[in-house]
């Protein structure tokens, strides 16, 4: 499970990944960074592909399938399995039609040991945005408002973040950037690309347990300190 991630860059740093990786000049969307602490049911930045051209989109992360009645309960989902998402109701139209990107610095993960849960912030080393895998939907409230929604895809952890948790994000390599966002590329060349990403090592740093409190919303969230179990 994925419930909490950074996106420690400025609006600036965000335009320029967009630019090089995006041909997005202008995201039209107005949005707040640096953040360093985010958390589930708040609007997060994601990048889709229209059929034409990628568009910067703001989603609200806890995902709604489209055939909800509701919006409470069981179908507010933060992250969807790479291993059943092709086969789940909730997840599996959204698979084929509607994937996105969330571009982010480094995300979070709890280690669970006798005495208490340490948290950790995971990045990829000299990279200071990437992204990862997603899928969005639109749902309809009771008041008949239209609802962006997304989840994180995860998948099993690798090696080197094994001994912090047993799952972890799903980070799309920048040469997949293209065929996963493309609706017409084949479901089964997707799978490749759901596998734990291990081109570059993980940067792993236990970090204070003010990151606990989703208020808290400032640096001291991902700087790195000495681990004291």
């Amino acid at each position: 499970m994925c419930g909490r991630f950074a996106i420690a860059a400025s609006k600036q740093e965000m335009l320029g990944y967009l630019q090089e990786y995006f041909n997005i000049y202008d995201p039209e969307t107005e949005y707040q960074l640096p953040r360093y602490n985010i958390a589930p049911n708040e609007q997060i930045p994601a990048v889709i592909f229209d059929g034409t051209q990628y568009r910067f989109r703001l989603f609200k992360w806890g995902f709604i399938p489209g055939f909800a009645k509701t919006d409470r309960g069981s179908f507010q989902m933060i992250n969807a399995k790479a291993e059943t998402i092709t086969e789940k109701n909730a997840f599996k139209t959204a698979f084929q039609k509607n994937r996105c990107l969330i571009p982010i610095s480094g995300f979070f993960e709890w280690q669970q040991t006798e005495k208490k849960k340490i948290p950790y912030y995971i990045t990829l080393k000299s990279i200071p945005l990437f992204a990862l895998a997603g899928i969005w939907s639109q749902y309809r409230n009771e008041f008949g408002v239209t609802v962006d929604t997304c989840a994180l895809i995860t998948a099993a952890a690798t090696k080197q973040l094994l001994p912090i948790h047993h799952r972890m994000p799903v980070i799309i390599a920048p040469e997949n950037n293209r065929s996963w966002l493309d609706c017409n590329t084949d479901i089964e060349n997707l799978q490749p690309i759901l596998q734990p990403f291990s081109d570059k090592p993980l940067l792993i740093s236990p970090v204070s347990t003010t990151v606990n409190k989703p208020a808290n919303d400032n640096p001291e969230c991902i700087m790195p300190i000495k681990n004291t179990t």
